[in-house]
């Protein structure tokens, strides 16, 4: 009986309500089952499946030198401090405290009105002539009468102590441990905003290395477009001057040449753009990848399936949602250390040294002191704060439900769109595939006709610049596909797990 009492007086009880992390609402199935797509679970690393080496290793660097991800770093070691500092009043509290302090009382003061009554005279006691005060031998009663020792008191007084003070808050109602349990919350919702950092550090890399890769290839194809208008312009103002051509066919090659120059500086322009992005995201000045990344390459190619796993995987990958839950418990904890405010804490107190007039005497054994004893405070009337409080906390708890609810079913419209989106345009990126097949056959058989001496050499340079239009076209949307392709993984909240 008496273990079960010292029990209860050790830990007590923890009031408020326990969290219990909501229930799933998505179904695993997607809904629509496309064949772009399989329930396989998703990969972690998704951009390894772009097979290329400048991108894995810039993902590298940017997961151990972006500057904004370390700061959310700091910031979990923040919390982790935190944590500490609420967890701290479950156990005592030990203060060491040396001071020495030097008094001069006055005479008209509490200490030498010692023996003396109101009115009366100090003729048989009072100051003495060495500065101390001795108990007076007058017929009035003196509050120090019957002690069996003379009181000197000195006008000027040392004195001298050397103590440890201790004290500790019984937790009997748990407010120090729903504050313990927020910390932790806090602590995790930290670290799952890392993630969704990460999450969106690793979509952005990603999206400029295809950028730069597509604006590359944009700027090969203007150039390319460039010279064979260059080469119709030639042979137009030659028929022109031969008197088999007029001025409207040569305006209209010079326009279209022009239109094509005044592209090519802002696609050239776009690729410094996006390496300076890029080399900022990993912590690098912006022209450090530049030498890197200037030479030419190819856009990535498509997967031919992708791993989307079951819908209802999102609430365990992607960060926002975890962090949403995160909030959701520690809005919980917070009504728990509302409600334990209105009941009663208390406190032990206690403290032990040494105390002297004389600093020599200090250290001796009759220079011992010590007390103890307990504080119990009661909250009585707090003028409606302690009220306003705990409703605060519980609406708080109910914003951070709803809040959870709303980011659930952002993270399925999310995956779902991006999912319909990539399906889209990848079937987009087919017909255009075709286009670009259809182009080189013309061009083949304009060739072919061109060598026989059946056609003029304008003819084929004009299904060679269908065909260079058509190639750009196929371009812009295998990028916008890739892209989709990035902005999917994102969605399905994958890629933060391996850092």
């Amino acid at each position: 009986m008496k273990k079960i009492i010292v029990s209860l007086f050790l830990t007590g009880c923890t009031l408020g309500p326990n969290y219990k992390p909501p229930e799933s609402e998505i179904s695993d199935q997607w809904q629509e089952v496309l064949e772009v797509a399989s329930q396989e679970s998703p990969l972690v690393d998704w951009w390894r499946l772009f097979q290329e080496p400048l991108l894995d290793k810039y993902i590298e660097m940017a997961t151990a030198s972006n500057f904004d991800l370390l700061a959310l770093e700091a910031n979990i070691l923040e919390a982790r401090a935190f944590r500490m500092m609420a967890a701290a009043p479950l156990f005592p509290q030990l203060i060491g405290d040396i001071n020495a302090t030097k008094s001069y009382f006055s005479k008209n003061g509490p200490v030498f009105a010692i023996g003396v009554a109101s009115g009366s005279s100090t003729g048989g006691g009072g100051t003495t002539t060495s500065g101390t005060v001795a108990p007076t031998t007058s017929g009035v009663s003196s509050p120090l009468t019957g002690l069996p020792f003379t009181v000197q008191i000195p006008q000027k007084q040392n004195l001298y102590n050397v103590l440890l003070d201790a004290s500790w808050e019984i937790d009997f109602f748990g407010r120090t441990r729903r504050s313990v349990e927020a910390a932790e919350a806090t602590i995790q919702m930290t670290m799952e905003a890392r993630h969704d950092l990460l999450l969106t550090l690793l979509a952005e890399i990603a999206s400029h290395y295809i950028e730069i890769r597509s604006f590359q290839t944009q700027a090969t194809l203007i150039e390319e477009n460039i010279y064979l208008l260059e080469k119709e312009s030639d042979i137009v103002r030659h028929n022109k001057e031969e008197g088999l051509d007029n001025q409207l066919e040569l305006e209209r090659i010079e326009a279209q040449l022009a239109t094509a120059r005044a592209n090519l500086p802002t696609i050239i322009a776009q690729v410094y753009r996006a390496i300076y992005a890029l080399s900022v995201l990993t912590g690098n000045l912006p022209e450090v990848l530049a030498e890197e990344l200037l030479p030419l390459q190819p856009l990535p190619i498509l997967p031919a399936k992708i791993a989307m796993g079951l819908r209802s995987d999102l609430m365990r990958r992607r960060p926002d949602v975890r962090l949403a839950e995160r909030q959701l418990a520690q809005a919980t904890a917070n009504i728990g250390v509302a409600v334990a405010s209105f009941f009663p804490t208390f406190t032990l107190l206690g403290d032990v040294g040494l105390q002297s007039l004389l600093f020599p005497k200090l250290f001796q054994a009759n220079s011992k002191t010590w007390a103890y004893g307990g504080d119990l405070s009661i909250p009585i009337f707090q003028g409606g704060s302690l009220v306003g409080n705990l409703r605060a906390t519980k609406a708080a708890e109910k914003s951070a439900a709803y809040h959870y609810q709303q980011i659930v079913l952002n993270a399925a419209k999310e995956a779902e769109s991006a999912l319909v989106t990539y399906h889209s345009d990848v079937k987009k990126g087919n017909d255009f595939l075709k286009s670009v097949k259809h182009y080189r056959s013309l061009v083949d058989l304009t060739e072919q006709r061109y060598d026989l001496g059946l056609t003029s050499s304008l003819p084929l340079l004009d299904s060679q610049r269908q065909l260079n239009a058509a190639e750009q076209n196929l371009v812009e949307i295998q990028t916008t596909t890739l892209l989709d392709l990035i902005a999917l993984y994102k969605s399905l909240g994958g890629g933060w797990e391996l850092f």
